[in-house]
């Protein structure tokens, strides 16, 4: 069953759908161009491909998850990516999305720190620190209205990117270097591995966004649209961030934060503006992962002192540094993405054949400006 009820929201069109999927998936990890160097810059020029290949990726899948949320008339991420009406499933799929959001968190604590060092001189425990503390208080006090705000600076996020990309490309193409320098991680071997495993780990955020924008619309085709140009804007803004990042490859093989890195080469307040862009965007990720992960957590007496438990507990696992945790951890949640997919690729199989439909029922409306990425990234 569709819903008109936007509360009070502006009406859905193709761009705003697009700024929605792309805000998702554009965290730190994206921004700061770790993940395209750790994906792709690895691999020289080979990466390229694995960026062709993850572009045709993220709008194919963001028309699936479109195709089965429209079908089935339904937002929720269990639903949507499990075939069968299997409750138990449903509940473990939920749990596991818990662990890919909580593994979120704590990569934004460790961005943050690294962030922090890198651009005002802050130990890196001290930033993360207060970094958790800010992200804690806010999910406390309710969420749903900071990360509303926080989601319309995606536009300026995503412009700032790419100023700062096509800058530093301008005076430092002819520094691009196609050489593969350094052996790439065991757990994404080559180029075709690794775009796998990126679009795995990204798009479980991405489907609970689209498919509660089919909810917000009678028309399908507005979040088909927005779903092919968000994906173009990843594809595109992931080939420039990861030709900037070969243009030297041995800074962003050293850096936490490549693209901070070629920023304060253009000059000191460049660089400083960029991190101020940086900290908005692991702010709003931090937060909203771990407010999502919150969520899962049981009612009881005790939930408060449950929340500052998982906060701390992230915050430990945020001291093995950024550049560890995209290296390890990312390509994990990628490879249990994989699986997901899998699921959510014969869902939709079996909606086209007529062998998937479950009962109307009266949706729960997300706030879509309040939902936001796992990248990450």
């Amino acid at each position: 069953m569709k819903s008109n009820d936007t509360r009070g929201e502006k009406p859905l069109t193709p761009l705003r759908v697009a700024f929605l999927y792309f805000g998702v998936l554009m965290g730190a990890g994206f921004a700061s161009g770790k993940e395209m160097w750790q994906f792709f810059g690895v691999f020289g020029s080979k990466g390229f491909l694995g960026l062709l290949f993850i572009s045709g990726l993220f709008i194919a899948l963001g028309l699936v998850i479109v195709y089965i949320g429209s079908s089935l008339g339904t937002g929720d991420l269990s639903k949507i990516i499990f075939p069968y009406e299997q409750p138990l499933f449903e509940l473990i799929i939920g749990l596991v999305v818990a662990a890919f959001l909580f593994m979120a968190y704590f990569a934004m604590l460790a961005a943050g720190g690294a962030l922090t060092e890198a651009q005002f001189g802050i130990p890196r425990a001290i930033g993360s620190s207060l970094l958790m503390l800010l992200v804690v208080f806010t999910a406390i006090k309710g969420f749903t209205k900071v990360s509303g705000r926080l989601g319309k600076v995606v536009p300026i996020l995503l412009g700032a990117t790419l100023v700062l990309a096509i800058a530093i490309l301008s005076q430092e193409y002819k520094s691009i270097d196609g050489r593969q320098i350094m052996m790439a991680s065991q757990l994404a071997p080559n180029w075709f591995i690794a775009a796998i495993v990126f679009v795995s780990y990204n798009m479980m955020g991405a489907i609970p966004i689209l498919g509660s924008c089919t909810l917000y619309t009678e028309d399908p085709r507005i979040v088909r649209r927005g779903a092919v140009i968000g994906g173009a804007f990843l594809g595109g803004c992931a080939m420039i961030l990861y030709l900037v990042t070969i243009t030297d490859p041995m800074a962003s093989l050293q850096s936490d934060l490549p693209m901070l890195t070629f920023a304060q080469r253009l000059a000191p307040f460049v660089g400083t503006l960029y991190s101020l862009i940086l900290l908005i965007s692991v702010f709003g990720t931090a937060t909203s992962c771990f407010y999502g992960f919150s969520t899962k957590l049981p009612e009881c007496e005790k939930r408060d002192v449950l929340v500052w438990i998982a906060a701390v507990a992230g915050l430990a696992a945020s001291m093995m540094g950024f550049s560890k945790i995209v290296a390890i951890f990312y390509p994990l949640e990628g490879y249990l993405g994989f699986l997901f997919l899998a699921f959510m690729l014969w869902n939709y199989i079996r909606i086209k054949k007529g062998k998937r439909k479950i009962a109307e029922e009266e949706p729960v409306i997300a706030n879509v400006e309040g939902i936001s990425q796992n990248g990450k990234n």
